[in-house]
């Protein structure tokens, strides 16, 4: 894969994650999916109930589920071939994109500091808690990520890029 191709793979698919992230914080704000796990505040709760956990794994699967697909329309069906090394750094930028994103854009800008009525935010989740939530989420959600790129790009290489060799 050359440079360019890399860029444009990353920026297409940060575009495309970024979108439905965005749809998803929308969901689960209007739904109220989002307080199965957390608290007004937003940060997690001191004990998380089982549909809280249900609710985070489901995400987490999704997530997975996403850089599979980013793999199998951005490189498998473009006939790119790809080492582990070189599919999990990508699988793992792509990654770090998307919680960039989720954790200034969304966190950050959208619910500590706009706070847009049509997500009915309560008053407790504001600058302040949204500031302890990312700082909190941000070593967890960089572990996370080593784990989702490895276990994502070993479905994809196994599955998808080992067809072809």
């Amino acid at each position: 894969m050359s440079t360019g191709e890399v860029v444009i793979y990353l920026t297409v698919w940060g575009i495309i994650g970024s979108l439905i992230f965005s749809f998803f914080v929308i969901f689960v704000f209007r739904t109220g999916i989002v307080y199965t796990a957390r608290d007004e505040d937003g940060l997690l709760k001191e004990k998380i109930p089982l549909r809280g956990y249900l609710t985070s794994g489901i995400f987490l699967l999704c997530i997975v589920g996403f850089l599979v697909l980013a793999n199998y329309f951005g490189i498998f069906r473009k006939g790119i071939q790809l080492s582990f090394g070189a599919l999990y750094t990508l699988n793992l930028t792509l990654y770090l994109i998307l919680f960039l994103f989720d954790t200034i854009v969304i966190d950050g800008f959208v619910l500590g500091y706009w706070r847009p009525a049509f997500l009915q935010l309560p008053e407790a989740m504001g600058w302040t808690s949204m500031k302890e939530h990312m700082l909190k989420s941000i070593p967890v959600g960089i572990i996370f990520g080593f784990i989702l790129a490895l276990f994502n790009s070993l479905i994809s290489f196994y599955l998808l890029m080992s067809q072809g060799r």
